[in-house]
């Protein structure tokens, strides 16, 4: 396939297969170490909170796991890296958060490399690798930055223009993919569908179809049940809270075109223009464009499911930005078009400061605070040999625990546990203590002759002023930057007192 900026004399000099990988693994690498930031919780609390428990048996799983709703493979994976560890006596806090960062990294950029391998275009590499939100989670320990990669790898090798039986390696990656997260089963739907549809030996097909699904689906559960000591299948616990239960409306709603007019427009940036392009291209010559159709109904009916879900967020449809510059790309450079050389440069660099932008500002400045301050928590903590415990008064799970302390210390927050029970006027912990900071804290500690109060206590900056009669046993040791836009109940600046 010839490129855009390839004819127009953009050119990347690389080498062979191996010089273009070690440039991206080394490209991802160094998100390692630029990404300094917190983006959600689940980075922690469904990964590296649950590997440490499963390699050290000490350290809290969030309600997800007590119920069984999660799967624990990406977590067992690096369970596996962290009794390697502990085994040859390297269990430092900062191996145990950087190697599984590394590990993904590195399998990010396996993923980009077989996005070129697929595309044949360094254009759309440049496009891939360039983008700002996928630089910002790539490395990160998030199951959504792991259904990406394997997203893009399966892409790579399905058979858009084979339609022999044999052509089902994919399904492999896609019956554990939909295993470990069930939503990717939304994106894989309307292309397995498609592939059995095209192919002219449908009956053998479905017997590999069958074979390879139920294959993963054993192995999956089989994992699953060693790692929660009974038999489970996470699927449907999943299927059964999120979707029967509507547990996912806790954790906020969003119109229902917000990912058309808010989350594609994030992801993509300024790239955002030559999609609009390329869908317009699409509907004018289906026929031309018939694999970017394919991708676009797939795109458009996976919009279409999130888009009924109330909760949504930009993580979500990260799995679809392979096709999203694919198309994007693919049908722009068709354009009958002529520009100047000085009008594609400034193209060419608009695009790339449109990303370096929020992309540095996202991976080094906002929300670092409770990455900070876990660091100097976790020195104090060495520092004191008496027995110490620690209250953490923020939105909960805001910032990693164990994984990043790694010593069992006791901890108190605030948990958000959904009202899985259907109560009346139901409240978690959280919403309990910012509806009213004040008598939370008396209940719980102050008239509680039963409790020991906290040797350190960690709050964001906005709930000061209501608790400060409790304050006053302690000393402000830090007060770190945190965001300059805070929302809810997050403050600008997170603060670690000390009694």
């Amino acid at each position: 396939m010839v490129c855009m900026f390839e004819i127009t004399g953009f050119k990347m000099h690389l080498s062979g297969r191996f010089g273009i990988f070690f440039l991206l693994l080394l490209w991802r690498l160094m998100s390692v170490i630029i990404v300094q930031t917190a983006h959600v919780p689940d980075e922690y609390w469904q990964s590296l909170e649950v590997a440490h428990h499963l390699a050290f048996n000490y350290g809290y799983l969030t309600w997800e796991w007590t119920i069984m709703i999660r799967s624990y493979i990406y977590p067992f994976f690096i369970s596996i890296l962290y009794c390697t560890l502990a085994f040859l006596s390297l269990d430092f806090t900062l191996l145990l958060t950087m190697l599984p960062r590394v590990f993904q990294a590195t399998f990010a950029a396996y993923g980009d490399y077989r996005f070129y391998k697929w595309t044949k275009c360094k254009w759309m590499l440049l496009v891939l690798c360039s983008n700002w939100y996928w630089y910002y989670c790539a490395s990160r320990t998030l199951i959504n930055s792991v259904e990406t990669v394997c997203t893009t790898i399966a892409l790579s090798i399905f058979p858009w223009q084979d339609n022999r039986v044999q052509s089902t390696k994919f399904l492999w990656i896609v019956g554990f993919l939909c295993m470990i997260r069930p939503t990717a089963a939304i994106i894989w739907f309307p292309l397995c569908l498609h592939h059995i549809c095209s192919n002219v030996e449908k009956k053998a097909l479905l017997g590999h179809y069958a074979m390879i699904g139920t294959s993963c689906f054993l192995i999956s559960v089989s994992v699953d049940s060693y790692c929660y000591g009974k038999f489970v299948i996470t699927p449907w616990k999943f299927f059964q809270i999120n979707v029967l239960k509507s547990v996912g409306d806790s954790y906020g709603k969003e119109h229902t075109l917000w990912y058309i007019f808010v989350g594609l427009p994030v992801i993509l940036g300024l790239y955002y223009i030559p999609f609009l392009i390329a869908v317009w291209q699409i509907f004018k010559h289906p026929a031309y464009f018939h694999r970017e159709l394919i991708m676009f109904v797939i795109i458009g009916w996976t919009l279409f499911v999130y888009s009924f879900l109330s909760h949504k967020e930009f993580r979500f449809i990260l799995p679809l930005l392979p096709m999203l510059i694919y198309i994007s790309s693919a049908c722009t450079r068709r354009l009958n078009v002529r520009i100047t050389a000085f009008a594609r440069k400034s193209i060419l660099a608009l695009l790339i400061c449109s990303n370096i932008v929020p992309g540095f500002y996202f991976s080094l400045i906002h929300q670092r605070g409770t990455l900070n301050v876990m660091e100097l928590l976790q020195q104090e903590i060495y520092a004191i040999p008496s027995p110490i415990n620690v209250l953490i008064l923020t939105p909960c799970h805001a910032m990693p625990l164990y994984s990043h302390l790694h010593v069992n210390v006791s901890v108190k927050f605030l948990t958000c546990k959904p009202n899985l029970d259907n109560s009346n006027d139901y409240l978690d912990e959280a919403d309990q203590f910012f509806a009213n900071p004040t008598l939370w804290l008396d209940n719980n500690y102050v008239n509680n002759k039963n409790a020991t109060l906290p040797t350190y206590v960690i709050i964001f900056d906005n709930v000061v002023n209501e608790i400060i009669d409790f304050l006053y046993r302690y000393k402000l040791i830090a007060k770190i930057f945190y965001t300059h836009f805070p929302q809810s109940n997050y403050g600008e600046y997170v603060l670690l007192y000390k009694m």
